[in-house]
């Protein structure tokens, strides 16, 4: 690695942390102050939301907080005039932001990966605390559809795969064939089994009764998959996400809300990087003839403008109301293109 750039990356890392850290005690102080009042009494389930909270306002607050602090290491080097000192030295501006916007990506890539981890939950267990008093809780009396199953299920624990009295009806063109009861169920190994199984089978007008101590069934249907099937809220991770479009997709049934999750959490936080590679191109190369502190403050407002449509676009889709590719996708694609029009013409001086 080239001096020029390990003196880029401490500048940028070290005003991304400050930034990042700022936002996120500011986010989470703010939801303390209004919703403190609504936490129960004991002092550990506090601390637990005050975690759940800082995790959870990162998808707000690091595509932000990159994006932030490129703009404050660059404005920083205009001032200084270290910025065209570089340029003196024979580095281009593709050469310049390389580092910063390989940074912004392994940084965004980084917690891309953190949506396959239960991290990713930490917004729905807060809010669990704050309503029930506890980071899980049990869904009651759910009942879905799947191929030719009805799935029946008293009480579901998703954080701890676990069920009570579980029932499975099979049916062949309307017509119930078979049921499946048992007292207790657990999802291990990727299937459910039931235990303390009575099967009724119907065939030719007779019901046969069978008792079992476990049965095996329903592969694939995670506990949090079906609770966010049944509910269609809640955060999944990005394999559960896509287990649970697979199901819905089979059955025929809409998937736009588990879709538009899915791409909030693989391709909205892409949003960083691609507007750091758009922005940095028009920036001056030295301060002279340019009122810095108007410039930047333009910088800001741009940034929260397009987060702000992004991110609005984004929650539009999750609800249902627009396709989540129109709704996330499309605006992602669009300004990555605005990026790379940005890009050729305002290339750097070596590079008509």
């Amino acid at each position: 690695m080239k001096i020029y750039q390990k003196f880029l990356l401490k500048k940028y890392f070290k005003n991304f942390l400050i930034l990042f850290l700022a936002l996120e005690l500011f986010f989470t102080g703010i939801d303390l102050m209004q919703n403190f009042k609504s936490l129960p009494d004991s002092a550990n389930l506090q601390v637990i939301y005050t975690i759940y909270k800082f995790l959870g306002f990162i998808q707000y607050t690091l595509p932000l907080s990159l994006v932030f602090a490129m703009t404050n290491t660059i404005f920083a080097l205009i001032k200084s005039s270290e910025l065209v000192a570089l340029y003196a030295l024979g580095i281009s501006k593709t050469d310049l932001i390389k580092p910063i916007l390989y940074m912004s990506m392994t940084i965004t890539l980084l917690y891309i990966l953190l949506g396959f981890s239960d991290t990713i939950k930490a917004n729905d267990r807060a809010d669990n605390i704050k309503k029930f008093g506890t980071p899980s809780i049990t869904t009651q009396n759910l009942f879905i559809k799947s191929d030719n199953n009805y799935i029946s299920i008293k009480e579901l624990f998703p954080y701890q795969k676990k069920a009570n009295n579980f029932k499975i009806f099979k049916t062949n063109k309307s017509e119930l064939k078979e049921i499946i009861e048992a007292k207790s169920a657990t999802f291990k190994d990727n299937i459910w089994q039931l235990n303390s199984v009575t099967q009724t089978i119907k065939s030719d007008e007779k019901l046969i009764i069978k008792h079992l101590p476990s049965y095996k069934a329903l592969k694939d249907f995670n506990p949090q998959v079906l609770n966010n099937l049944f509910k269609g809220t809640g955060q999944l991770t990005i394999q559960n996400s896509i287990k649970s479009i697979l199901l819905l997709s089979k059955d025929k049934i809409d998937s736009n809300k588990i879709r538009a999750h899915l791409y909030s959490m693989i391709i909205f936080p892409l949003f960083a990087p691609i507007v750091i590679f758009g922005l940095f191109f028009p920036m001056p190369l030295q301060r002279r003839g340019s009122n810095i502190s108007l410039l930047s403050s333009i910088y800001v407002f741009a940034v929260l403008l397009i987060w702000g449509i992004i991110f609005t676009m984004s929650k539009i889709a999750q609800n249902g109301a627009i396709s989540p590719e129109m709704g996330i996708v499309l605006p992602l694609v669009l300004l990555l293109v605005v990026s790379i029009v940005i890009f050729q013409k305002h290339k750097t001086i070596k590079e008509h």
